[in-house]
């Protein structure tokens, strides 16, 4: 067992711990008892001595001051505790209307923020099928440019067609009287 050389000097009760069987139970009870009889001399001491008694140096001065505050805050608050404790009953009471309040403005908050999740959601869902729709008018628009361009060069080769076969008529027609006349001419 090693002592804590971290103890404060004048401390009754030096917290030791035992390094090869460490109890934090016991250790925690120990600190406490020491915190407790701290509290319990500094209040004595304050009680004793007068304001202007402050010993050694005004750095110790303000470091007994400070502890003495901490030790004060301390032991104020164990009192209110110890006094308020009878009218927890009385405060809980109060207390509840403003906690129902405060859940009801909670769930409140939450039915709305799950609609707006809600509304975000389909507003995303609707703005995802306008911009599919966008594409396929996109996919639309460019298949008719291309039909109208396709039956525009139909429709030409359609006239170059017609042209050439009024042009094979034409000479259809030429060759045939051709033949007749040389046909005339033979069988003559």
């Amino acid at each position: 067992m090693s002592p804590n050389n971290d103890a404060a000097p004048g401390n009754n009760l030096p917290i030791e711990i035992d390094y090869d069987n460490i109890d934090v139970g016991r250790i925690m009870e120990a600190i406490k008892s020491k915190v407790a009889q701290e509290v319990g001399r500094e209040t004595d001491e304050t009680l004793t001595e007068s304001p202007g008694t402050a010993s050694g140096t005004p750095q110790a001065a303000e470091t007994d001051s400070l502890s003495e505050q901490a030790g004060r805050r301390t032991g104020m608050k164990r009192l209110l505790l110890r006094i308020m404790s009878p009218f927890a009953p009385l405060i809980k009471l109060v207390i509840l209307p403003v906690y129902e309040e405060q859940r009801q403005t909670l769930l409140s908050l939450h039915n709305t923020n799950k609609r707006l999740d809600a509304l975000v959601s389909m507003l995303h869902e609707e703005i995802e099928k306008n911009n599919r729709n966008r594409e396929y008018t996109k996919l639309l628009h460019h298949l008719v440019h291309n039909i109208v361009v396709e039956m525009s060069k139909l429709k030409i080769e359609e006239e170059t067609l017609k042209t050439k076969t009024r042009l094979m008529e034409k000479d259809f027609e030429i060759l045939t009287k051709r033949e007749r006349a040389l046909e005339k001419e033979i069988f003559k």
